[in-house]
This record gives structure tokens, C-alpha cells and sequence, in this order.
């Protein structure tokens, strides 16, 4: 599902995540595009993980500049993968940045 908000929360295995959008699509040098990265935290913990998605491409195979909607099916496929991927969301220490696909896997 689609949404306009800029955070909100998703359920995984019974665990309520909250996520906030921290970056739209932008421009670095050389060319080259960063996509959408969102916060996620375990609810009632601190610890955040950055979770950053590809830039979204227009069919030509260039970057599409446009504001984006985030999907809450790959926030959830996120949380997953970012937990599989070692961050320990009821530890302690500063945000841990994960770099998913397009889906959040």
C-alpha cells in the first residue's frame, strides 16, 4: 500500500515499527542519484536502523525526480531484512544505515 504520509507505523511478527521518511530522491555528483531512505525503530526503543532504497528509475532508465510515495509492503519487507541483516532494534548505539532493493529485501 501506497502512502502520502511522511511516517507511520507497520506490523512485523506481532512488533510495531514506527518509520519516518528521512530523505526523497536526490541528486550527488557525477551523475549519480541516492533514492529514499527511512528511519525505522522498534516501538519504545531508541536505536534506528536507515534503511535506503534505490533511486526510483522512468522507464527510459533515468532517474524520476518526482516526490515519491513510500510503501508500506517494503517497509515491512525492510524491517525483515534489516533484522536478518544483524541490526538489533532493542540494542543500544548510534543508527545503523542497510541498503535494500527497490521491495526493501
Amino acid at each position: 500500500m501506497q502512502t502520502r504520509d511522511n511516517s507511520g507505523t507497520v506490523e512485523v511478527d506481532g512488533d510495531i515499527y514506527h518509520w519516518e521518511l528521512r530523505r526523497q530522491p536526490r541528486p550527488l555528483s557525477g551523475g549519480k542519484w541516492e533514492g529514499v531512505a527511512v528511519t525505522l525503530r522498534l516501538a519504545d526503543f531508541k536505536r534506528e536502523a536507515v534503511v535506503q532504497f534505490p533511486p526510483p528509475l522512468r522507464p527510459n532508465g533515468r532517474p524520476d525526480t518526482e516526490k515519491q510515495f513510500v510503501n508500506t509492503d517494503h517497509i515491512r519487507n525492510a524491517v525483515a531484512a534489516v533484522i536478518e541483516a544483524g541490526w538489533s532494534p532493542t540494542s543500544r548505539g548510534k543508527a545503523v544505515v542497510f541498503d535494500v532493493d527497490a521491495e526493501g529485501r
